[in-house]
């Protein structure tokens, strides 16, 4: 089986040759996969060469066509022989193009979005509305800087529902309380009722919990947000032309832009040009040594890389964005860019790499697909690292969708 690509911009034509069997179905679908991770979203086959097609091709052909869907793209077959056409025909496909029904996870085909022309950057930006009058409420729980002056005790934690509708962050762990979890306090991220934690107790892999119809993951909070609420605008997101990336500082100027340039929440499920962030080797709760932060001890609290990590990965980035480090939730807020007017705190999931709908789709149903259909990687504290010398880049993305709402009260 030969498979030759030509590609302009975000369009390919493949012409494929010879028998087009399962194992030549399994060379045709790593190609597009390929294909997808470069951008492109709009795809011929010429099929005029093919002397067979196993049904295994049709299967294949059909399943990035549904990804391409939720991408806004197409895919459209080329010259198929009396054969090969059939073989489609019998699986739904017409004129090289399939008639299988809607495809499922959009909800709302007819949403209006507009294009951001007023913030020359790196990205190119659409809006569109989300709930009329729909923000956050956010409880602020702990003390960031209490972490750094010795062992936290019971009295220093807080047990909470994880939101339904809205995300929370910080330092915490999934569990019923502190004799369950103080061991194991580390970075933690929740968005939608889907939850995720890094343990500090040497584990090599993240956990996570789903909300079922009767009960959201609980969690052990030592320090962070909880924010509860809806959405009131969404934005999708993508790379200039020029520019490599888009800095998820800059994306979060326009979420704070959008939301009326005070304070607002931010959820974002893009695919990462990188990420810098760390994560807590070591709980601070117990009986332990007091946490160190300062050179050389932060090593042993902290795991760090001197680069970004978890290139072209999906991501689930959550948190809050001011124009000051004053007010209510200031304790938790740090420099998230060049700017003097920009403070933020981010977490992450990372997850193994999927393309990205760009049309509207639901942010629950988006999140949970990740956590259930792909492999959770990493939970990290994202940082602006603001070192005159030899800094490490910020997180950056290549495109994404976010969710974007004022945060209208703190407790």
């Amino acid at each position: 089986m030969r498979i030759e690509a030509a590609r302009t911009g975000g369009s390919a034509l493949l012409r494929l040759e010879g028998r087009l069997d399962r194992e030549g179905a399994e060379r045709l679908s790593d190609t597009l996969e390929d294909l997808l991770q470069e951008g492109v979203r709009s795809l011929s086959i010429d099929f005029s060469q093919v002397t067979y097609a196993s049904s295994a091709v049709t299967q294949v052909l059909t399943r990035w066509h549904e990804e391409l869907a939720l991408l806004r793209g197409e895919v459209h077959l080329r010259d198929l022989s009396p054969a090969v056409s059939e073989l489609f025909a019998d699986a739904g496909w017409q004129d090289g193009v399939p008639h299988a029904g809607d495809v499922p996870g959009l909800v709302d085909r007819h949403s209006y979005w507009h294009a951001r022309v007023d913030f020359a950057a790196s990205g190119q930006y659409d809006m569109s509305a989300g709930t009329s009058g729909a923000g956050l409420d956010c409880r602020v729980l702990g003390d960031p800087g209490r972490i750094a002056e010795g062992p936290l005790g019971a009295d220093h934690c807080t047990r909470v529902r994880l939101p339904a509708s809205g995300f929370a962050l910080g330092v915490g762990a999934l569990g019923a309380g502190y004799d369950e979890c103080s061991e194991r306090l580390g970075e933690l991220i929740a968005v939608g009722g889907c939850a995720a934690y890094f343990p500090s107790d040497g584990a090599r892999m993240a956990d996570y919990q789903l909300a079922s119809a009767e009960k959201p993951p609980s969690a052990l909070l030592a320090s962070g947000l909880v924010c509860q609420g809806g959405y009131s605008q969404l934005v999708r997101f993508s790379t200039r032309p020029e520019a490599d990336a888009v800095p998820l500082s800059e994306v979060a100027s326009v979420a704070l832009q959008a939301a009326g340039g005070r304070v607002a929440g931010l959820v974002v499920v893009g695919e990462a040009a990188g990420l810098s962030g760390v994560k807590l080797r070591r709980s601070p709760a117990g009986d332990g040594p007091s946490p160190r932060f300062e050179v050389p001890g932060v090593r042993d609290w902290l795991s760090f890389a001197p680069e970004r990590t978890h290139v072209m990965t999906t991501t689930v980035i959550a948190g809050v964005v001011s124009s000051s480090a004053k007010g209510p939730g200031a304790a938790q807020l740090r420099p998230q860019g060049p700017t003097e007017r920009l403070f933020g705190h981010f977490h992450a999931a990372v997850f193994s790499y999927h393309p990205l709908p760009q049309r509207t789709v639901g942010l629950d149903d988006l999140v949970r697909g990740l956590f259930t259909n792909h492999q959770l990687l990493d939970v990290l504290h994202l940082l602006w690292d603001d070192r005159a010398e030899d800094p490490v880049p910020e997180s950056a993305l290549v495109r994404g969708v976010g969710w974007i709402a004022p945060i209208t009260h703190f407790d």
